[in-house]
């Protein structure tokens, strides 16, 4: 659509980057309250488990977030995105506040399933909604830095976390918050590529008219598959799905087994408090938001795929600078690692998800994104599981060393299957 490719970044885009972006802030909120309500967990005795147990806790929002990517994705594609988006928001924002009156470990895990349904189905279908309204020359640092709001997200919930204190109800009553945005999400116009691929083309045309003060003229686009199953996507983009599986893999297994167990490695390595490593949490999540600027950059400068392989490969070398120091007790050292992960594997989620809805034409981005942060929630579903499992027999270190293999793979996948996309116009 090319008065959108090529209109220029202005006050519409400012302000849907404002509600998205509060919008990913909570996603994050909502995503990491876990990190803090595992250690707090243990001072009441209806919630103790084994670390395994907590562990799938941890997961339990992941492996919802898988079916939600997967279902909400799909579900894009026939209802719109605008649609689609409000109806996740609102399950999770409702299911984080029934998570605060849970009384046992099972129904917590039950309903922060519930809790990741939602947020899975917020992730794509919200980055694809922002960058159909994106002009190509800037999407890309756009999309990486919409993604930045998930590092004040991360920060707010640490510093809730920390003001809080014990609460960890009260963690979790916070993340429903997020249901105060609900009427400014409906405030905002549905996708007109979205509109246009459905036949709308006289009310995707007022919505352009009215956003960029010109008429589009757009038409039927005729020949256009509208409806698609997840069989075609592999038959018809094979290569791009298998790169994006591995590579939404490979980093979410990374990102949520680190940062879902961050204050219990820092607490174990260091030996400190449970509310000191909330601290040290903290000062590792302030690296995130450096880490999503300095993609943002190269992302135009370089290239998507240079970007995100290289900034994998970096987070993976860190991961291993972490398993070194694990065992010395080294403050500056561990701290400087884990603040390292966190720069580079932030920054690369910044590039993944400014790639991904490049890779797909319009007709089936909502599918093909969903497919892709499905296959993110497993990586990360199965990481805090593997990693309390590890604890258990092993050490905080080791674990850590198993995300920063699987970090190097997912840089190497994203090298030798990758295409660059940069300047390209959405289809």
């Amino acid at each position: 659509m090319e008065v959108i490719d090529k209109a220029k970044f202005g006050r519409f885009h400012y302000i849907l980057l404002a509600i998205l972006g509060t919008v990913w802030a909570f996603i994050a909120v909502n995503t990491l309250s876990v990190s803090f309500v595992i250690p707090l967990l243990s001072k009441e005795p209806a919630f103790q488990g084994s670390l395994s147990k907590l562990g799938a806790m941890g997961s339990a929002a992941l492996w919802g977030m898988l079916f939600g990517a997967w279902f909400f994705g799909t579900v894009a594609d026939y209802i719109g995105r605008k649609k689609a988006l409000t109806i996740a928001v609102s399950l999770f924002g409702l299911g984080s506040i029934a998570s605060s009156f849970a009384n046992s470990l099972n129904q917590l895990i039950v309903l922060r399933f519930i809790v990741g349904l939602g947020l899975g189905g917020a992730l794509p279908v919200a980055s694809s909604y922002f960058a159909e309204f994106m002009p190509a020359k800037v999407r890309g640092a756009m999309i990486s830095i919409l993604e930045s709001f998930w590092a004040i997200g991360t920060i707010i919930v640490g510093i809730v976390a920390i003001l809080l204190k014990a609460s960890w109800r009260s963690i979790l009553l916070f993340g429903g918050s997020v249901l105060l945005l609900l009427p400014i999400i409906l405030w905002i116009p549905e996708s007109p590529r979205f509109l246009a691929l459905k036949g709308k083309t006289e009310e995707a045309n007022r919505i352009v008219e009215r956003i960029f003060g010109r008429k589009a003229e757009i038409k039927v686009q005729e020949g256009k598959q509208v409806k698609i199953t997840i069989i075609e996507l592999w038959t018809k983009y094979g290569r791009i799905t298998l790169m994006l599986s591995i590579a939404w893999f490979s980093i979410a297994f990374a990102y949520y087994g680190f940062f879902i167990w961050l204050p219990k490695f820092l607490a174990t390595t260091l030996n400190i408090t449970v509310f000191k490593s909330f601290q040290y949490f903290l000062i590792t999540a302030t690296a995130q938001l450096p880490g999503y600027w300095s993609a943002a950059y190269l992302l135009e400068k370089i290239g998507r795929k240079k970007t995100l392989s290289t900034y994998l490969l970096l987070s993976g070398l860190a991961g291993v600078m972490f398993y070194h120091y694990a065992s010395s007790g080294n403050v500056n050292m561990i701290l400087t690692s884990a603040i390292l992960f966190s720069f580079f594997n932030l920054g690369a989620w910044g590039a993944i998800y400014a790639y991904t809805p490049e890779l797909y034409p319009t007709e089936v981005r909502g599918t093909g994104t969903g497919w892709a942060g499905a296959m993110g929630r497993i990586g990360g579903g199965l990481a805090p599981i593997l990693a309390g499992k590890i604890m258990e027999t092993s050490t905080a270190g080791a674990a850590v060393l198993i995300m920063a293999v699987i970090s190097i793979m997912g840089a190497l996948d994203v090298l030798v299957l990758g295409k660059e996309t940069k300047g390209e116009e959405l289809v």
